[in-house]
């Protein structure tokens, strides 16, 4: 009894997230449950996550509007913290599922035909209701001025300024199960010329 309660003790200690002198690292476990806990719902469920340093990969399970079991394979582009936005550049694979034989064929048939448009399509469709979340062909584009888990900590006050003047998110990066996010001191903007 006392072992079982020590190892899950230990294990969501070496899950937490770790603070580092110029950010902060989210281990994949930690950020799949995040990631489950935030949009698993009747239309979507999140089923795994597997980073790397390229190419890492979020398994999700689409019930609407067609069934269907998508890889999201995805890599973070450079951040302009100016617009408050990161992007990703990803692409999508998916696979039919269904409770019969014939209805799996004519789905895998259709995304077998349509699967670039029909993985961004469903993906569009299941991201209506996440307004923080845009989705070009190839780009998804999370605005952080409108994720809700993030506002406190862009609008918690600090020095007569919110946090989100002062610190920037210089870098995202994945390695082998964790992401690691690179913080930085924003500039101050430059001075105006004295008139003469």
């Amino acid at each position: 009894m006392a072992s079982s309660w020590a190892s899950r003790l230990q294990r969501s200690w070496q899950q937490r997230p770790n603070l580092h002198r110029d950010g902060v690292s989210l281990q994949e476990a930690w950020l799949l449950r995040k990631l489950q806990q935030t949009l698993n719902g009747d239309s979507l469920q999140i089923d795994g996550l597997s980073l790397l340093s390229r190419d890492s990969t979020l398994h999700l399970t689409a019930h609407q509007p067609l069934a269907a079991r998508l890889t999201l394979h995805f890599d973070f582009l450079p951040i302009d913290w100016n617009s408050r936005q990161i992007c990703l550049r990803y692409h999508v694979q998916g696979e039919a599922i269904a409770p019969s034989t014939t209805l799996r064929l004519l789905g895998g048939l259709l995304l077998g035909v349509l699967e670039g448009a029909f993985g961004h399509k469903a993906l569009q469709q299941l991201a209506k209701p996440l307004d923080w979340l845009t989705l070009e062909q190839d780009i998804a584009m999370i605005d952080l001025t409108r994720l809700p888990a993030l506002q406190p900590w862009l609008d918690y006050p600090l020095l007569g300024k919110p946090l989100g003047e002062h610190l920037i998110i210089k870098a995202i990066e994945t390695s082998p199960g964790q992401l690691r996010i690179r913080l930085g001191r924003s500039q101050p903007p430059p001075a105006e010329p004295a008139p003469d």
